[in-house]
């Protein structure tokens, strides 16, 4: 920033209330990290900056935008379809350390019984275990499921389970 003069500086940091919808999104998105959806973006948008009135298409198209370039801010971690929304990460692999408690969660084998959504993740999440360093490698895709099932299908064992291994390293999929 050395040589700038003022009034250059002022164009490269937007001031309060002069914020431009496409900043305003990728500051939340950076906050966000997982489970990133359009519309939480537009909620997030309102309660920071209310000024910039988001619409829906504005913040799809930023979405969109951000995950494209050499080096893009966000991943398309979950595809969206119909009435189900897109999900977005700003990280990609992440490999986290469980506790002995969290791994005994994890592999309890009692916890899959059927075939549904949560089980086929919970036995995912089981395979994608390194049981020899006590490390999990998570795909931007199967936090955003995380956080989609947490979210969606009210409390009960599957939230309480997911919430004891992944809440110590990941507390951000378990915010609302």
């Amino acid at each position: 920033m050395d040589g700038l003069e003022q009034r250059e500086l002022k164009l490269l940091v937007p001031e309060s209330g002069h914020i431009t919808l496409y900043d305003a999104v990728k500051r939340v998105c950076l906050n966000m990290i997982d489970g990133i959806t359009r519309q939480r973006v537009i909620n997030a948008i309102e309660k920071s900056n209310p000024f910039l009135r988001p619409k829906s298409p504005s913040v799809a198209a930023s979405l969109i935008n951000l995950t494209k370039g050499e080096k893009p801010m966000l991943r398309v971690a979950i595809e969206g379809r119909g009435r189900s929304p897109s999900f977005y990460s700003s990280e990609g692999n992440t490999i986290h350390r469980l506790s002995s408690e969290e791994v005994e969660t994890l592999l309890d084998e009692t916890a899959i019984k059927g075939t549904g959504g949560w089980q086929s993740l919970w036995s995912a999440l089981q395979k994608q275990f390194d049981k020899s360093s006590g490390h999990i490698t998570l795909t931007p895709e199967q936090r955003a499921r995380i956080y989609h099932y947490y979210h969606s299908y009210g409390q009960g064992g599957w939230q309480n389970r997911v919430m004891r291994v992944f809440r110590r390293e990941l507390p951000h999929l378990f915010a609302t």
